[in-house]
């Protein structure tokens, strides 16, 4: 951990120096929220809208934050991803308390934390579970508080999975730590439309953008779980693992079809998008 490049209000150092008090609100409420910006041979994707979804976190929890700071921030952690694929994490809180409670003063002080983590996208196809979204009820919201998605995630670990697919009432969600797409069994990708209950995905974005005009431009929408039994192939999309095939869903009948043409011609189309964003 010594050599990983941190950030502490707006003092660079080492993640093992990091020391946080235990009555931080991320601590004790997860009143705090973070972005993982996704970088490229040093180069960051789509870093404004990172930003601004941060932002747009901040403001639905009335926090008020300095974000020159925060870029500032960002900016002095990149030298650790020079020429380097990999990732920054970024954390707001709301401050630290002086004491424990629900009521948080108007004076707190912002809470900036982050780190940059030299990485490579997965790659390999994975396993998935399906699973009833047990999250609260903002997960639009880039909030730390992931406990419904920690305790599903590990529960499909314990069946060989790395990831889960949630759904409420038979409609799918997302899933754990990504968001969701796949192709019916009419040849249409489909993805949930954007709701309280799924976080506006910046890697989605970028993928729905990417195939609009196309033969596979995206379908939004309630997408009931029933179409998993039919689907050809399902895939995930986040900023850390790009596009990733699911192998098959337990709770479901799926079996993916690994040669799937029209999955191979999104997968086309999304690295071109990629790539043009990165040399923007």
């Amino acid at each position: 951990m010594t050599d990983i490049s941190a950030i502490y209000q707006g003092k660079l150092s080492s993640l093992d120096k990091i020391r946080v008090s235990p009555l931080s609100r991320a601590y004790t409420f997860s009143d705090s929220i973070y972005e993982v910006i996704p970088y490229f041979s040093g180069k960051p994707l789509c870093f404004k809208e990172h930003l601004d979804r941060m932002n747009e976190s901040a403001n639905q929890m009335n926090m008020i934050v300095d974000f020159k700071s925060v870029s500032n921030d960002i900016e002095q952690l990149e030298s650790a991803l020079a020429d380097l694929d990999g990732y920054i994490y970024y954390q707001i809180s709301r401050g630290i308390d002086m004491i424990r409670s629900h009521l948080y003063q108007d004076d707190l002080e912002i809470e900036r934390f982050g780190y940059a983590m030299p990485s490579k996208s997965a790659s390999t196809p994975i396993s998935a579970m399906l699973c009833n979204d047990n999250r609260w009820g903002k997960c639009n919201i880039k909030s730390t508080s992931l406990l419904g998605n920690v305790l599903s995630m590990n529960k499909a670990k314990s069946l060989g999975c790395q990831e889960v697919v949630m759904h409420r009432n038979g409609l799918m969600t997302e899933a754990g730590a990504s968001n969701v797409f796949y192709f019916n069994s009419e040849g249409i990708v489909r993805t949930s439309a954007l709701s309280e209950n799924i976080l506006p995905g910046i890697t989605r974005q970028i993928l729905i953008n990417a195939l609009v005009g196309t033969a596979f431009s995206v379908q939004e929408g309630n997408c009931n779980i029933e179409d998993f039994n039919t689907s050809p192939y399902i895939w995930l999309t986040s900023s850390t693992k790009g596009l990733l095939p699911i192998t098959n869903l337990i709770g479901s009948n799926y079996k993916l079809q690994e040669n799937y043409t029209g999955y191979l011609e999104v997968s086309e189309i999304f690295k071109s998008a990629m790539q043009s964003l990165l040399e923007v």
